[in-house]
């Protein structure tokens, strides 16, 4: 605990890797892990799943999955979307590269999937208490990088895949943040992590992903870029289906060959492009840095599969107090509940930045920022560092900050008798959490193509 601030706690939490749409199995195991560390599950404060967590509420969301058909299922989250199962522990998750994207799309600046279900949205950051979270979601793709959040339903079979690529006008925000995380979620590793770990094992189990490591593809560039702003004390991720740890040695400055400190053997570094030895904050990231003040220059990285028999997908940690910074946590942070946990809350450095670069929208709704429309505020924005004014001046209640536990459906539920061969992809259905946070902090929202519906069920042919 640390001595600067006696009132912040450690965390107790689990790490999930992949979803894949098995809750059931994923709180069976972190009860059982629990149990054998001498621990309950209600003294967790959280468990994260970091993507492909698989939201599906009905047999139509499987039709905005980028999963081969033959390999769909329901899963189990729809009981929990209709309130037949309930999660036993604050759930945080991110977004993969197998989702219903139709649902999270809903969503885009966060909100619940499911009570005690939180979803980050495409980026964001949130605080549990004094504790501050990061999260990306989807995977790096460079031929959709800088497009414009542009796919709308219906989805064609080019927009299933790249409605879950991250995009760089959300990755430019992240890269905004002047004030140090504790957590970094990404569904895809941050690049290059794997030669800070065991990777002579990891490429003993995993042969092909040598090929991807040397040519600089094995994981996401903008994860990297971001962790290296950051140098979060901790980082977990997905995506890879194994699990493996490396303790990143963040370089000083940018012209630090990153090898130069790690013991890799020649066979290995004969193997590699020289551009590999430079610094990861290149573009974006190199012409708006301004990093965060941080003692912090390690990030311990991890990673972990998805649920199955004898598979490395759960892991419990105790994460230590954040040290004392410049900006130390306002009192409302640290206050408890009866339990003994911390409130969930917005983050005001992240609200600041989501007003200072408003999403553009078309007269259709569908989400057209890119970074050449970016560029010209991130000009701006760099001569003075996103703050709190607005935020300040706006919003003095405290409560404001607390994120509302205002879910509710919007969408049929799954039943046994509705056809899972039906192709046919839903319609919309505007998410009323994503109405009421853009008109409480003055964001721009997007504009829905359908009516609310308030009884998921009602007039609605399903199956």
């Amino acid at each position: 605990m640390s001595p600067s601030n006696p009132a912040v706690r450690p965390l107790r939490i689990a790490v999930e890797g992949c979803g894949h749409g098995s809750l059931d199995i994923i709180y069976k195991e972190a009860d059982a892990a629990c149990q054998a560390r001498g621990w309950q599950l209600e003294d967790l404060d959280f468990l994260i799943i970091c993507g492909d967590f698989q939201a599906v509420r009905n047999a139509r969301d499987l039709n905005c999955m980028s999963v081969p058909k033959r390999y769909r299922h329901m899963g189990d989250f729809h009981r929990y979307y209709s309130g037949e199962s309930r999660a036993p522990v604050l759930t945080i998750v991110i977004g993969g590269n197998h989702e219903a994207s139709n649902y999270l799309s809903e969503l885009p600046y966060g909100g619940w999937l499911a009570p005690n279900i939180y979803y980050m949205g495409a980026v964001g950051v949130i605080r549990y208490g004094p504790y501050r979270i990061l999260g990306m979601s989807g995977i790096y793709d460079s031929k959709d990088y800088r497009r414009p959040h542009d796919e709308r339903l219906p989805y064609n079979r080019d927009e299933i895949r790249s409605i879950y690529h991250v995009r760089e006008c959300d990755v430019a925000k992240l890269l905004q943040l002047r004030h140090p995380v504790d957590i970094g979620l990404s569904h895809d590793w941050p690049r290059r992590v794997e030669w800070f770990g065991d990777y002579e094992k990891l490429f003993a189990e995993r042969p092909h992903f040598f090929d991807s490591a040397r040519s600089d593809r094995l994981g996401s560039l903008p994860a990297e870029q971001v962790m290296g702003h950051l140098k979060p004390k901790h980082w977990v991720s997905g995506h890879m289906h194994i699990g493996f740890s490396a303790t990143i040695k963040h370089a000083q400055h940018d012209s630090k060959d990153m090898f130069k400190e790690l013991s890799i053997p020649d066979k290995w570094k004969q193997a590699l492009p020289k551009a590999m030895s430079r610094n990861c904050l290149t573009g974006v990231a190199r012409a708006h840095e301004q990093s965060p003040q941080t003692t912090d220059m390690t990030t311990q990285f991890l990673a972990l599969d998805k649920p199955g028999h004898g598979n490395d997908f759960l892991r419990l940690l105790e994460i230590e107090a954040p040290p004392s910074r410049r900006t130390p946590p306002a009192a409302h942070y640290l206050e408890r509940l009866s339990d003994g946990k911390y409130n969930l809350f917005y983050d005001e450095e992240w609200l600041s930045i989501l007003r200072e670069f408003p999403t553009a929208t078309s007269h259709d709704g569908t989400i057209l920022q890119t970074m050449d429309q970016l560029s010209t505020d991130l000009d701006t924005v760099m001569s003075r560092p996103a703050t709190t004014r607005w935020i300040d001046a706006s919003l003095p209640v405290e409560e404001l900050f607390i994120i509302p536990r205002n879910f509710r459906p919007h969408a049929p539920v799954y039943s046994p008798d509705d056809s899972l061969e039906d192709s046919t992809q839903p319609p919309e259905y505007p998410n009323s959490q994503t109405e009421t946070f853009c008109k409480t902090f003055g964001i721009a929202g997007v504009p829905a193509r359908s009516v609310m519906v308030d009884d998921p069920n009602e007039d609605i042919v399903f199956g």
